[in-house]
């Protein structure tokens, strides 16, 4: 059924963004119809709902379709923040984070998101990075001896740390592909020293493989740490004098 309402353009982005919000420093009135739009994500008919939890109905200005952000984020997987300073509408992938606290001295907590841009003779692209959890000491080792027989155990005083991470591919320059592996990674003790990357075999399924932009790698990563370093950490992204990249606690 096709309805129509006549109301202000102020109101038409709170029932947008379920936020009191104005896209400008005034106010235009604008014909919206409502023809009971449905929106489906891969074949799956979605409900799009506001902060509150009520259901907003997606209508029609002057022949564009307009769409709930906050509903339509939410099926996406996607957290919705307004910033009322910019006046902008903030979209993050669950558990990412922007935040600078995070660097050498204060890495990124296990599970935190973090986005990087890295331009060198290899090539320019952005990715994002999460180190999705952490095995360490002798159950690091069984994960590392059952991934091939052949698998040395830790230098003495060392043991090994299994990462699982994942890379996700933002944009890259040309469209071209990006190779992440557990290269991509280098490992820090907590007193800023480099950890030599160890000779084995990562477990299934390893990190490694081209991806295009839009796609994610995730696999595990081994590295080999000193058992009396109690905060190990990551560095992605970084250029050939440390300089860049985004930092992770290996603890």
């Amino acid at each position: 059924m096709k309805r129509r309402r006549v109301i202000a353009l102020s109101f038409v982005l709170i029932l947008a963004l379920g936020l009191s919000v104005f896209a400008t420093n005034g106010s235009k009135t604008a014909e919206l119809f409502y023809r009971d739009i449905k929106i489906t994500l891969n074949g799956k008919e979605i409900t799009p709902k506001d902060a509150n939890g009520n259901t907003v109905e997606p209508f029609i200005i002057d022949g564009t379709t307009y769409l709930p952000v906050r509903g339509v984020a939410g099926a996406l997987g996607l957290d919705v923040e307004w910033d009322s300073s910019t006046n902008t509408v903030i979209l993050k992938e669950k558990g990412y984070s922007k935040d600078s606290n995070y660097n050498r001295l204060n890495p990124a907590p296990i599970g935190t998101k973090q986005s990087f841009s890295v331009s060198d003779y290899l090539g320019e692209y952005t990715a994002t990075a999460v180190i999705n959890s952490v095995v360490r000491g002798a159950a690091a080792w069984d994960m590392v001896q059952k991934a091939n027989m052949f698998n040395d155990e830790a230098s003495e005083g060392m043991e090994y740390i299994v990462a699982n991470v994942s890379f996700t591919l933002v944009s890259s320059k040309d469209d071209a592909a990006v190779s992440f592996t557990s290269y991509s990674l280098t490992a820090y003790s907590s007193e800023n020293v480099e950890y030599a990357a160890p000779f084995v075999v990562a477990p299934e399924p390893a990190l490694e493989g081209n991806v295009f932009p839009g796609g994610t790698s995730t696999g595990y990563v081994v590295f080999e740490v000193s058992k009396s370093d109690e905060h190990p950490k990551a560095v992605v992204g970084a250029d050939y004098r440390g300089n860049g990249g985004v930092w992770f606690s290996l603890s």
